[in-house]
């Protein structure tokens, strides 16, 4: 499959072995192993490395928090890339969740990897950073406010 991750083109193969599921990306092979733990969350295991990440799919689009950052991911398919996306500099939502921080105002600057805001999703708190430097244009959640995959929570221009 080819997915669109933050507009570069990745080649993802996955085939079943006697081992268990294989990946590879790009054409380089990865061992790994994936286990659930509940709805959307997730361990990634390689070697003694483990790391919990949390995904929801809707349609098309993977919504992934990895490591305190959030990334939207969409398959790509013949013809061309989904008409539906929003705006450029909108962060949007990873998963279902509850609004527990607010840490930007519109017109602030911020650095790449700055924390922003805070979801609860299932007891568990998950920081939303920013993927670049620049400045918030708009904040469109509060503290409180429950969101969905794909809600755009802050735009940065």
């Amino acid at each position: 499959m080819r997915l669109l991750w933050d507009e570069q083109i990745i080649d993802v193969a996955l085939r079943q072995t006697p081992q268990g599921p294989r990946a590879s990306v790009a054409g380089t092979p990865i061992d790994l192993s994936v286990e659930p733990l509940g709805p959307g969350s997730f361990v990634c295991r390689q070697g003694a490395a483990s790391n919990v990440f949390h995904l929801v799919r809707d349609g098309d689009v993977l919504h992934l928090a990895w490591r305190g950052r959030t990334y939207r991911i969409e398959e790509e398919r013949e013809g061309g890339r989904s008409a539906h996306r929003h705006q450029s500099g909108g962060l949007e939502s990873p998963m279902p969740g509850k609004v527990m921080a607010v840490k930007v105002v519109p017109g602030q600057a911020v650095a790449k990897g700055e924390e922003l805001l805070v979801i609860e999703a299932m007891k568990m708190e998950n920081a939303v950073r920013a993927p670049r430097a620049g400045t918030v244009k708009s904040v469109t959640v509060k503290v409180g406010d429950t969101v969905s995959p794909g809600v755009v929570l802050v735009e940065i221009e």
